[in-house]
Protein backbone atom coordinates (compact mmCIF):
# COMPACT_ATOMS: atom_id res chain seq x y z
CA UNK A 1 0.00 0.00 0.00
CA UNK A 2 1.67 2.91 -1.00
CA UNK A 3 1.47 6.19 0.81
CA UNK A 4 1.67 10.12 0.26
CA UNK A 5 2.24 12.32 3.74
CA UNK A 6 -0.11 15.71 3.22
CA UNK A 7 0.97 18.64 5.81
CA UNK A 8 3.77 17.90 8.83
CA UNK A 9 1.79 15.28 10.50
CA UNK A 10 3.66 12.18 11.70
CA UNK A 11 5.74 9.80 9.32
CA UNK A 12 4.78 8.02 6.20
CA UNK A 13 1.98 4.90 6.92
CA UNK A 14 4.17 1.73 6.29
CA UNK A 15 4.37 -0.40 3.28
CA UNK A 16 1.36 -3.08 3.18
CA UNK A 17 0.72 -5.35 0.60
CA UNK A 18 -1.23 -3.93 -2.95
CA UNK A 19 -1.34 -6.67 -4.64
CA UNK A 20 -5.05 -6.96 -4.81
CA UNK A 21 -5.42 -3.53 -6.13
CA UNK A 22 -2.57 -4.60 -8.94
CA UNK A 23 -4.45 -7.74 -10.32
CA UNK A 24 -7.93 -6.13 -10.07
CA UNK A 25 -8.63 -5.49 -13.34
CA UNK A 26 -12.37 -4.60 -13.89
CA UNK A 27 -13.65 -5.44 -17.44
CA UNK A 28 -16.29 -2.29 -17.85
CA UNK A 29 -17.38 1.00 -15.80
CA UNK A 30 -20.64 1.53 -14.45
CA UNK A 31 -23.25 3.75 -15.37
CA UNK A 32 -23.66 4.77 -12.41
CA UNK A 33 -21.04 6.50 -9.98
CA UNK A 34 -20.87 7.35 -6.51
CA UNK A 35 -19.83 9.30 -4.11
CA UNK A 36 -18.63 6.92 -1.20
CA UNK A 37 -17.08 8.07 2.73
CA UNK A 38 -16.54 4.94 4.62
CA UNK A 39 -16.88 5.67 8.01
CA UNK A 40 -15.19 3.27 10.91
CA UNK A 41 -12.83 3.56 14.27
CA UNK A 42 -10.97 0.44 12.99
CA UNK A 43 -8.72 1.34 10.20
CA UNK A 44 -4.95 1.80 9.70
CA UNK A 45 -2.50 1.27 11.46
CA UNK A 46 -4.68 -0.70 13.27
CA UNK A 47 -5.20 -4.17 12.38
CA UNK A 48 -7.92 -6.49 11.58
CA UNK A 49 -10.82 -8.15 9.82
CA UNK A 50 -12.87 -4.31 9.89
CA UNK A 51 -9.53 -2.62 8.51
CA UNK A 52 -8.69 -4.87 6.12
CA UNK A 53 -12.54 -5.32 4.62
CA UNK A 54 -12.71 -1.45 4.42
CA UNK A 55 -9.41 -1.13 2.87
CA UNK A 56 -10.11 -3.95 0.24
CA UNK A 57 -12.91 -2.46 -0.72
CA UNK A 58 -12.38 0.81 -1.37
CA UNK A 59 -9.66 0.08 -3.44
CA UNK A 60 -12.08 -2.45 -5.94
CA UNK A 61 -14.42 0.34 -5.76
CA UNK A 62 -11.80 3.05 -7.12
CA UNK A 63 -10.90 0.86 -9.47
CA UNK A 64 -14.59 0.68 -10.93
CA UNK A 65 -15.02 4.25 -10.83
CA UNK A 66 -16.00 5.50 -7.66
CA UNK A 67 -14.98 8.49 -5.69
CA UNK A 68 -14.23 6.53 -1.95
CA UNK A 69 -12.82 8.14 0.90
CA UNK A 70 -12.18 6.91 4.33
CA UNK A 71 -12.77 8.85 7.77
CA UNK A 72 -11.33 7.28 11.04
CA UNK A 73 -9.61 8.97 13.87
CA UNK A 74 -6.89 9.69 15.16
CA UNK A 75 -3.70 7.43 15.94
CA UNK A 76 -1.23 8.81 17.97
CA UNK A 77 1.05 11.24 15.11
CA UNK A 78 -1.25 10.29 12.65
CA UNK A 79 -3.42 12.77 11.93
CA UNK A 80 -4.90 14.97 9.08
CA UNK A 81 -5.24 13.84 5.63
CA UNK A 82 -3.11 10.58 4.10
CA UNK A 83 -3.33 9.27 0.37
CA UNK A 84 -3.34 5.58 0.13
CA UNK A 85 -2.37 3.59 -2.86
CA UNK A 86 -4.81 4.74 -5.94
CA UNK A 87 -5.52 8.21 -4.41
CA UNK A 88 -7.52 6.67 -1.42
CA UNK A 89 -7.79 9.65 0.62
CA UNK A 90 -7.66 9.30 4.53
CA UNK A 91 -9.19 11.59 6.84
CA UNK A 92 -7.69 10.95 10.52
CA UNK A 93 -9.94 13.22 12.84
CA UNK A 94 -8.82 14.15 16.61
CA UNK A 95 -11.02 12.53 18.49
CA UNK A 96 -10.25 11.24 21.67
CA UNK A 97 -10.45 7.29 22.28
CA UNK A 98 -11.93 6.09 24.66
CA UNK A 99 -12.07 2.19 24.41
CA UNK A 100 -10.65 -0.21 22.42
CA UNK A 101 -9.74 2.43 19.86
CA UNK A 102 -13.35 3.30 19.81
CA UNK A 103 -14.23 6.80 19.87
CA UNK A 104 -15.85 8.24 23.17
CA UNK A 105 -18.76 10.13 22.07
CA UNK A 106 -21.84 12.97 22.49
CA UNK A 107 -23.29 12.84 19.56
CA UNK A 108 -22.52 16.28 18.69
CA UNK A 109 -18.36 16.70 19.00
CA UNK A 110 -18.16 14.87 15.28
CA UNK A 111 -21.08 16.90 13.73
CA UNK A 112 -18.88 19.69 12.12
CA UNK A 113 -15.88 18.17 11.54
CA UNK A 114 -18.34 15.19 9.72
CA UNK A 115 -20.35 17.74 8.16
CA UNK A 116 -17.55 20.09 7.11
CA UNK A 117 -15.86 16.74 5.26
CA UNK A 118 -18.99 15.28 3.30
CA UNK A 119 -19.90 18.52 1.94
CA UNK A 120 -16.66 19.08 0.88
CA UNK A 121 -16.09 15.90 -0.65
CA UNK A 122 -19.84 15.93 -2.20
CA UNK A 123 -20.38 12.73 -0.43
CA UNK A 124 -23.63 11.12 -1.75
CA UNK A 125 -23.75 7.52 0.44
CA UNK A 126 -22.37 7.29 3.79
CA UNK A 127 -21.28 3.49 4.21
CA UNK A 128 -20.29 2.57 8.27
CA UNK A 129 -18.60 0.00 9.63
CA UNK A 130 -18.89 -2.32 12.81
CA UNK A 131 -21.37 -2.25 15.40
CA UNK A 132 -18.54 -1.41 17.95
CA UNK A 133 -17.44 1.87 16.30
CA UNK A 134 -19.26 4.33 18.18
CA UNK A 135 -17.57 6.98 15.15
CA UNK A 136 -19.78 4.93 12.47
CA UNK A 137 -23.13 5.40 14.63
CA UNK A 138 -21.89 9.07 14.57
CA UNK A 139 -21.66 9.01 11.00
CA UNK A 140 -24.77 7.29 10.00
CA UNK A 141 -26.87 10.03 12.54
CA UNK A 142 -25.32 13.40 11.22
CA UNK A 143 -25.54 11.65 7.40
CA UNK A 144 -29.76 11.21 7.62
CA UNK A 145 -29.85 14.78 9.37
CA UNK A 146 -27.96 16.04 6.57
CA UNK A 147 -30.68 14.17 3.91
CA UNK A 148 -27.69 11.59 2.76
CA UNK A 149 -28.12 8.26 1.76
CA UNK A 150 -26.49 5.43 4.02
CA UNK A 151 -25.51 1.60 4.42
CA UNK A 152 -23.90 0.02 7.32
CA UNK A 153 -22.05 -2.88 7.18
CA UNK A 154 -22.06 -4.94 10.52
CA UNK A 155 -18.52 -7.45 11.41
CA UNK A 156 -20.14 -9.22 14.08
CA UNK A 157 -22.60 -11.64 16.55
CA UNK A 158 -23.70 -10.33 19.56
CA UNK A 159 -25.63 -11.69 22.27
CA UNK A 160 -29.33 -10.71 23.62
CA UNK A 161 -29.01 -11.72 27.65
CA UNK A 162 -25.95 -9.55 28.97
CA UNK A 163 -26.02 -5.99 29.90
CA UNK A 164 -23.66 -4.89 27.58
CA UNK A 165 -25.10 -6.69 24.60
CA UNK A 166 -28.93 -5.12 25.77
CA UNK A 167 -27.49 -1.82 25.72
CA UNK A 168 -25.39 -2.19 22.07
CA UNK A 169 -28.54 -4.05 20.68
CA UNK A 170 -30.87 -0.66 22.03
CA UNK A 171 -28.46 1.69 20.03
CA UNK A 172 -28.29 -0.62 16.78
CA UNK A 173 -31.91 -0.97 16.79
CA UNK A 174 -31.95 3.41 17.15
CA UNK A 175 -28.92 3.74 13.88
CA UNK A 176 -30.46 1.08 11.70
CA UNK A 177 -33.98 2.11 12.12
CA UNK A 178 -33.98 4.76 9.16
CA UNK A 179 -30.56 3.01 7.51
CA UNK A 180 -31.23 2.72 3.95
CA UNK A 181 -29.94 -0.58 3.89
CA UNK A 182 -27.65 -3.23 6.15
CA UNK A 183 -24.94 -5.54 4.95
CA UNK A 184 -24.10 -9.14 7.20
CA UNK A 185 -20.70 -10.93 6.32
CA UNK A 186 -22.98 -14.10 6.32
CA UNK A 187 -26.54 -15.75 7.40
CA UNK A 188 -26.22 -16.02 10.82
CA UNK A 189 -25.24 -12.57 11.23
CA UNK A 190 -27.92 -11.16 8.73
CA UNK A 191 -30.40 -13.51 11.27
CA UNK A 192 -28.90 -11.85 14.37
CA UNK A 193 -28.75 -8.46 13.35
CA UNK A 194 -32.64 -8.41 12.16
CA UNK A 195 -33.22 -10.11 15.34
CA UNK A 196 -31.07 -7.56 17.30
CA UNK A 197 -32.55 -4.48 15.58
CA UNK A 198 -36.11 -5.47 14.83
CA UNK A 199 -35.45 -5.03 11.19
CA UNK A 200 -36.85 -5.69 7.90
CA UNK A 201 -35.15 -8.77 6.71
CA UNK A 202 -35.71 -7.28 2.95
CA UNK A 203 -32.94 -4.27 3.30
CA UNK A 204 -30.49 -6.66 4.56
CA UNK A 205 -28.32 -8.03 2.34
CA UNK A 206 -25.34 -10.83 3.07
CA UNK A 207 -22.01 -9.99 1.24
CA UNK A 208 -19.13 -11.92 2.67
CA UNK A 209 -15.75 -11.11 3.02
CA UNK A 210 -13.03 -12.32 0.75
CA UNK A 211 -9.19 -13.03 0.52
CA UNK A 212 -6.90 -12.03 -1.87
CA UNK A 213 -5.15 -15.21 -3.15
CA UNK A 214 -2.46 -13.66 -4.67
CA UNK A 215 -1.05 -13.09 -0.90
CA UNK A 216 -1.92 -16.29 0.60
CA UNK A 217 -0.28 -18.67 -1.55
CA UNK A 218 0.84 -22.58 -0.11
CA UNK A 219 4.55 -23.31 0.07
CA UNK A 220 4.29 -27.07 -0.15
CA UNK A 221 7.98 -27.57 0.20
CA UNK A 222 7.24 -27.33 3.92
CA UNK A 223 5.34 -30.21 4.21
CA UNK A 224 7.95 -32.80 4.10
CA UNK A 225 9.11 -31.99 7.54
CA UNK A 226 9.06 -34.61 9.97
CA UNK A 227 7.54 -32.46 12.61
CA UNK A 228 3.53 -31.90 12.40
CA UNK A 229 2.89 -27.95 13.33
CA UNK A 230 -0.45 -26.16 14.19
CA UNK A 231 -0.67 -22.93 13.57
CA UNK A 232 -2.93 -20.28 15.33
CA UNK A 233 -3.53 -16.58 14.23
CA UNK A 234 -5.74 -14.81 15.91
CA UNK A 235 -5.82 -11.45 18.91
CA UNK A 236 -5.37 -13.23 22.22
CA UNK A 237 -8.95 -12.35 23.56
CA UNK A 238 -11.45 -14.49 25.72
CA UNK A 239 -13.44 -14.07 22.38
CA UNK A 240 -11.01 -16.18 20.48
CA UNK A 241 -11.11 -18.57 22.65
CA UNK A 242 -7.96 -18.41 23.82
CA UNK A 243 -8.93 -20.09 27.19
CA UNK A 244 -9.53 -23.22 25.33
CA UNK A 245 -6.33 -23.18 23.81
CA UNK A 246 -4.39 -22.96 26.77
CA UNK A 247 -6.36 -26.67 27.78
CA UNK A 248 -5.46 -28.21 24.39
CA UNK A 249 -2.01 -27.32 24.21
CA UNK A 250 -0.80 -29.55 27.14
CA UNK A 251 -3.31 -32.40 26.45
CA UNK A 252 -1.87 -32.44 22.70
CA UNK A 253 1.72 -32.14 23.41
CA UNK A 254 1.77 -34.87 26.03
CA UNK A 255 -0.02 -37.05 23.20
CA UNK A 256 2.72 -36.28 20.28
CA UNK A 257 6.03 -35.46 20.89
CA UNK A 258 6.41 -34.70 17.41
CA UNK A 259 3.77 -31.77 17.28
CA UNK A 260 4.48 -27.71 17.76
CA UNK A 261 1.92 -25.25 17.99
CA UNK A 262 2.64 -21.79 16.64
CA UNK A 263 0.65 -18.97 17.91
CA UNK A 264 0.76 -15.71 16.43
CA UNK A 265 -1.39 -12.40 17.74
CA UNK A 266 -1.27 -10.16 20.71
CA UNK A 267 -3.79 -9.92 23.65
CA UNK A 268 -4.57 -9.91 27.48
CA UNK A 269 -4.63 -13.58 27.34
CA UNK A 270 -1.56 -14.02 26.16
CA UNK A 271 -0.11 -14.51 29.67
CA UNK A 272 -2.61 -17.45 30.13
CA UNK A 273 -0.26 -18.88 26.97
CA UNK A 274 2.76 -17.84 28.70
CA UNK A 275 1.75 -19.71 31.84
CA UNK A 276 0.78 -22.69 30.28
CA UNK A 277 3.76 -23.15 28.21
CA UNK A 278 5.93 -22.11 31.51
CA UNK A 279 3.99 -25.02 33.61
CA UNK A 280 4.44 -27.65 31.11
CA UNK A 281 7.87 -26.55 29.88
CA UNK A 282 7.42 -26.28 26.52
CA UNK A 283 9.38 -23.61 25.49
CA UNK A 284 10.92 -25.39 22.49
CA UNK A 285 7.36 -26.42 21.03
CA UNK A 286 5.12 -23.47 21.51
CA UNK A 287 6.43 -20.23 19.98
CA UNK A 288 4.29 -17.34 20.77
CA UNK A 289 5.73 -14.92 18.06
CA UNK A 290 3.69 -11.30 19.45
CA UNK A 291 2.00 -8.95 17.01
CA UNK A 292 2.30 -9.72 13.09
CA UNK A 293 1.91 -7.46 10.19
CA UNK A 294 -0.45 -8.03 7.91
CA UNK A 295 2.09 -8.71 5.36
CA UNK A 296 3.76 -11.63 7.12
CA UNK A 297 0.73 -14.14 8.14
CA UNK A 298 1.49 -15.69 4.68
CA UNK A 299 4.88 -16.90 5.64
CA UNK A 300 3.22 -17.84 9.28
CA UNK A 301 0.66 -19.98 7.70
CA UNK A 302 2.51 -21.88 5.59
CA UNK A 303 5.20 -23.03 8.51
CA UNK A 304 2.19 -25.39 9.61
CA UNK A 305 -0.04 -27.77 8.13
CA UNK A 306 -3.08 -27.73 10.38
CA UNK A 307 -4.68 -24.18 11.54
CA UNK A 308 -6.73 -24.28 14.50
CA UNK A 309 -9.51 -21.21 15.24
CA UNK A 310 -11.35 -21.98 18.49
CA UNK A 311 -13.45 -18.83 18.41
CA UNK A 312 -16.32 -18.69 20.74
CA UNK A 313 -18.65 -16.36 18.39
CA UNK A 314 -17.29 -15.33 14.93
CA UNK A 315 -19.79 -13.40 12.19
CA UNK A 316 -17.17 -14.57 9.25
CA UNK A 317 -14.27 -15.44 10.25
CA UNK A 318 -11.59 -14.13 7.57
CA UNK A 319 -8.57 -15.94 9.36
CA UNK A 320 -9.77 -19.58 8.82
CA UNK A 321 -10.02 -18.45 4.87
CA UNK A 322 -6.53 -17.04 4.26
CA UNK A 323 -4.82 -20.35 6.26
CA UNK A 324 -7.35 -22.66 3.65
CA UNK A 325 -5.86 -20.25 0.71
CA UNK A 326 -2.64 -21.62 1.72
CA UNK A 327 -3.18 -25.03 1.89
CA UNK A 328 -3.62 -25.33 5.63
CA UNK A 329 -6.13 -28.17 6.98
CA UNK A 330 -8.83 -26.22 9.14
CA UNK A 331 -10.18 -27.34 12.57
CA UNK A 332 -12.43 -24.52 14.01
CA UNK A 333 -15.47 -24.18 16.58
CA UNK A 334 -18.42 -24.80 15.36
CA UNK A 335 -20.01 -21.13 16.15
CA UNK A 336 -21.57 -18.31 14.53
CA UNK A 337 -21.40 -18.05 10.64
CA UNK A 338 -17.93 -20.21 10.47
CA UNK A 339 -19.81 -23.45 9.15
CA UNK A 340 -20.97 -21.43 6.09
CA UNK A 341 -17.27 -20.70 5.08
CA UNK A 342 -15.63 -23.15 3.80
CA UNK A 343 -16.92 -26.92 2.25
CA UNK A 344 -16.67 -30.14 4.58
CA UNK A 345 -14.08 -31.15 3.20
CA UNK A 346 -11.54 -28.57 4.36
CA UNK A 347 -12.67 -27.94 7.43
CA UNK A 348 -13.16 -30.00 10.91
CA UNK A 349 -15.52 -28.64 12.67
CA UNK A 350 -15.74 -29.12 16.45
CA UNK A 351 -17.83 -27.90 19.93
CA UNK A 352 -16.15 -25.06 21.71
CA UNK A 353 -15.16 -27.52 24.11
CA UNK A 354 -11.44 -28.67 25.02
CA UNK A 355 -12.41 -32.18 24.31
CA UNK A 356 -14.01 -31.71 21.14
CA UNK A 357 -11.30 -29.53 19.83
CA UNK A 358 -8.48 -31.99 20.51
CA UNK A 359 -10.24 -34.40 18.52
CA UNK A 360 -10.78 -32.56 15.34
CA UNK A 361 -7.13 -32.09 15.99
CA UNK A 362 -5.94 -35.53 16.18
CA UNK A 363 -8.47 -36.38 13.33
CA UNK A 364 -6.19 -33.79 11.23
CA UNK A 365 -3.02 -35.37 12.27
CA UNK A 366 -4.46 -38.58 11.65
CA UNK A 367 -5.16 -37.63 7.98
CA UNK A 368 -2.22 -36.03 7.87
CA UNK A 369 -0.10 -38.80 8.37
CA UNK A 370 -2.09 -41.27 6.57
CA UNK A 371 -1.35 -38.77 3.37
CA UNK A 372 -5.57 -38.70 2.80
CA UNK A 373 -5.34 -34.66 3.18
CA UNK A 374 -5.58 -33.22 0.19
CA UNK A 375 -3.03 -31.49 -1.48
CA UNK A 376 -2.13 -27.82 -0.48
CA UNK A 377 -2.21 -26.68 -4.25
CA UNK A 378 -5.31 -28.17 -4.48
CA UNK A 379 -7.04 -26.51 -1.51
CA UNK A 380 -5.53 -23.36 -2.61
CA UNK A 381 -7.10 -23.58 -6.06
CA UNK A 382 -10.74 -24.17 -4.59
CA UNK A 383 -10.28 -21.02 -1.89
CA UNK A 384 -9.62 -18.73 -4.59
CA UNK A 385 -12.51 -18.98 -6.65
CA UNK A 386 -15.12 -19.12 -3.62
CA UNK A 387 -14.38 -15.15 -2.30
CA UNK A 388 -12.77 -12.57 -4.10
CA UNK A 389 -12.74 -8.63 -3.54
CA UNK A 390 -13.91 -8.40 -7.15
CA UNK A 391 -17.54 -10.21 -6.42
CA UNK A 392 -17.45 -8.41 -3.02
CA UNK A 393 -17.19 -5.22 -4.93
CA UNK A 394 -19.87 -5.77 -7.30
CA UNK A 395 -22.24 -6.63 -5.00
CA UNK A 396 -21.64 -4.13 -2.76
CA UNK A 397 -22.12 -1.63 -5.98
CA UNK A 398 -25.42 -3.16 -6.14
CA UNK A 399 -26.07 -2.07 -3.03
CA UNK A 400 -25.57 1.52 -3.29
CA UNK A 401 -27.26 1.84 -6.90
CA UNK A 402 -30.53 0.52 -4.79
CA UNK A 403 -29.58 3.00 -2.02
CA UNK A 404 -29.24 5.86 -4.68
CA UNK A 405 -32.79 5.09 -6.27
CA UNK A 406 -34.21 5.37 -2.83
CA UNK A 407 -36.09 8.93 -1.08
CA UNK A 408 -34.94 9.81 2.53
CA UNK A 409 -36.88 10.03 4.43
CA UNK A 410 -37.66 13.46 5.43
CA UNK A 411 -37.42 15.09 9.43
CA UNK A 412 -41.00 14.44 10.16
CA UNK A 413 -40.98 10.66 8.72
CA UNK A 414 -37.85 10.11 10.53
CA UNK A 415 -39.03 11.50 13.50
CA UNK A 416 -42.16 9.23 13.58
CA UNK A 417 -39.95 6.57 12.58
CA UNK A 418 -37.90 6.56 15.87
CA UNK A 419 -40.77 7.10 18.20
CA UNK A 420 -42.55 3.89 17.06
CA UNK A 421 -39.86 1.78 16.48
CA UNK A 422 -37.11 2.41 19.51
CA UNK A 423 -40.12 2.70 21.78
CA UNK A 424 -41.44 5.28 24.34
CA UNK A 425 -38.19 5.91 26.08
CA UNK A 426 -35.55 5.59 23.51
CA UNK A 427 -37.42 6.87 21.27
CA UNK A 428 -38.61 9.77 22.79
CA UNK A 429 -34.70 10.31 23.60
CA UNK A 430 -33.55 10.13 20.34
CA UNK A 431 -35.86 12.25 18.39
CA UNK A 432 -35.45 15.35 21.12
CA UNK A 433 -30.92 14.23 19.67
CA UNK A 434 -32.19 14.49 16.15
CA UNK A 435 -34.08 17.51 16.92
CA UNK A 436 -30.88 19.01 18.60
CA UNK A 437 -29.27 17.91 15.38
CA UNK A 438 -31.26 19.32 13.27
CA UNK A 439 -30.56 22.75 15.05
CA UNK A 440 -26.99 22.51 14.98
CA UNK A 441 -26.83 21.62 11.52
CA UNK A 442 -28.96 24.64 10.68
CA UNK A 443 -26.23 26.82 12.76
CA UNK A 444 -23.01 25.41 11.03
CA UNK A 445 -24.92 26.09 7.80
CA UNK A 446 -25.52 29.90 8.92
CA UNK A 447 -22.05 30.04 10.16
CA UNK A 448 -20.53 28.09 7.06
CA UNK A 449 -23.07 27.95 3.88
CA UNK A 450 -22.39 24.75 2.08
CA UNK A 451 -21.73 26.68 -1.01
CA UNK A 452 -18.64 28.88 0.65
CA UNK A 453 -17.33 25.25 1.13
CA UNK A 454 -14.55 24.51 -1.44
CA UNK A 455 -14.94 21.24 -3.33
CA UNK A 456 -11.55 18.95 -2.38
CA UNK A 457 -9.71 17.91 -4.98
CA UNK A 458 -10.64 14.02 -6.15
CA UNK A 459 -7.65 12.23 -5.87
CA UNK A 460 -8.98 8.59 -6.52
CA UNK A 461 -8.59 6.80 -9.56
CA UNK A 462 -6.13 6.63 -12.71
CA UNK A 463 -6.76 10.52 -13.15
CA UNK A 464 -6.93 11.47 -9.59
CA UNK A 465 -4.48 14.30 -8.46
CA UNK A 466 -2.09 11.76 -7.07
CA UNK A 467 -0.97 10.76 -10.10
CA UNK A 468 0.40 14.14 -11.60
CA UNK A 469 3.55 15.66 -11.11
CA UNK A 470 3.84 19.42 -11.42
CA UNK A 471 5.81 21.67 -14.31
CA UNK A 472 8.76 23.46 -13.21
CA UNK A 473 6.52 26.54 -13.51
CA UNK A 474 4.32 25.09 -10.87
CA UNK A 475 1.34 24.01 -12.98
CA UNK A 476 0.49 19.97 -12.78
CA UNK A 477 0.88 17.40 -15.27
CA UNK A 478 -0.74 13.57 -15.59
CA UNK A 479 1.31 10.92 -14.45
CA UNK A 480 -0.26 7.54 -15.06
CA UNK A 481 1.46 5.11 -12.45
CA UNK A 482 -1.63 2.56 -12.23
CA UNK A 483 -2.18 0.62 -15.42
CA UNK A 484 -5.44 -0.76 -14.44
CA UNK A 485 -8.39 0.04 -16.25
CA UNK A 486 -12.27 0.52 -15.45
Amino acid sequence: MACRRIGNHGQLLTSISSSTVNSYKSSACTNQIHSICMVSDFFYPNMGGVESHIYQLSQCLIERGHKVIIVTHAYEDRKGIRYLTNGLKVYYLPLKVMYNQSTATTLFHSQPLLRYIFVRERISIVHAHSSFSAMAHDALFHAKTMQLRTVFTDHSLFGFADVSSVLTNKLLTVSLCDTNHIICVSYTSKENTVLRAALNPQIVSVIPNAVDPTDFTPDASRWGSNTITVVVVSRLVYRKGIDLLSGIIPELCQKYPDLNFLVGGEGPKRIVLEEVRERYQLHDRVRLLGALEHQDVRNILVQGQIFLNTSLTEAFCMAIVEAASCGLQVVSTRVGGIPEVLPDDLIILCEPTVKSLCNGVEKAISQLKAGSLLSPELIHSKVKMFYTWRNVAKRTENVYDRVASETVLPMGRRLDLLTSHCGPVTGCIFVLLAILSYLFLKFLRWLTPDDLIDKAVDATGRFGMWTQEPFPDGNRKGKITNSSSC
